[in-house]
């Protein structure tokens, strides 16, 4: 699902800056947005970014993995109340809703159609993250210089400011290659497990949490004030996939190795 998850996110993206559908308040002035949702509600509407990302998770669950039937069907609810609720809110269409689900589900079978690929031939995954790099890169140009609606609210305000939308852009190509590249050397040279006794899964939660939270509160807010917008934001998002999919993982291979190695010295 990572893998799929990193092409929704360039999908979506390229879809919200070629569409530029305004918030459906914008185009109704009878809907009342929840103040408290308005926070997440930034930039142009279509299509959901919570929609996509929900569909990559719990379709994808639903899909491939190893669940039991019950949790299958929790999945689907949870994407149902998602999905209701961000239209409940007041901040997305059913529109919205809809064409976000559908580049979930495009991404969920590109991704299922590349990972195929490399079953068959185990390099391929240089070519995925080459061809990853070369969207990223047109993304971030396409949403640089591409024109921008230009419309004014009653207060004299851009509706939606073009800046703030490239840099959604740097965001999101930050992400992608955050996961491809973490993806290409995880899978390469640590091939974890998350395989082990429940109490160890969960001490390796608790553990990567904390390094979440200094990764979050600290170093975060240090990269974004002592780089450019763009380049702190890229970094940003760049670094959270790099510590989840490839340093967490490395960290626990290197503590099961040496137990292991300790026990043979054992034995």
């Amino acid at each position: 699902m990572l893998l799929s998850m990193a092409i929704a996110r360039i999908l979506n993206s390229f879809t919200k800056l070629t569409a530029c559908v305004y918030r459906p308040w914008v185009a109704d002035s009878k809907i009342k947005p929840f103040k408290g949702a308005l926070a997440d509600a930034t930039g142009y509407s279509l299509p959901s970014g919570h929609a996509t990302s929900s569909g990559i998770l719990f379709v994808g669950s639903y899909l491939k993995g190893n669940f039991s039937k019950g949790f299958k069907i929790f999945s689907i609810i949870c994407l149902f109340l998602i999905c209701f609720s961000r239209c409940f809110l007041g901040v997305h269409s059913l529109m919205d809703i809809i064409i976000g689900l559908v580049v979930a589900l495009i991404s969920l079978f590109i991704g299922a159609k590349l990972l195929e690929r490399v079953e068959d031939n185990p390099n391929f995954d240089l070519i995925i993250l080459g061809v990853g790099i070369v969207f990223c890169a047109i993304l971030i140009v396409y949403a640089t210089f591409k024109s921008y609606p230009m419309d004014y609210d009653a207060a004299g305000k851009l509706i939606v400011d073009p800046a703030k939308m490239a840099l959604e852009a740097y965001k999101d190509s930050g992400f992608c290659l955050g996961i491809l590249i973490s993806w290409v050397i995880e899978r390469r040279f640590i091939n974890f497990s998350s395989e082990g006794p429940i109490d160890r899964r969960f001490l390796r939660i608790g553990g990567a949490y904390v390094g979440y939270l200094v990764l979050m509160k600290m170093l975060y807010p240090l990269i974004k004030s002592g780089l450019t917008p763009q380049i702190g934001n890229f970094l940003a998002f760049f670094m959270f996939p790099i510590y989840v999919v490839l340093i967490v993982p490395a960290i626990i291979k290197f503590f099961q190795n040496r137990n292991k190695d300790v026990y043979g010295e054992i034995n």
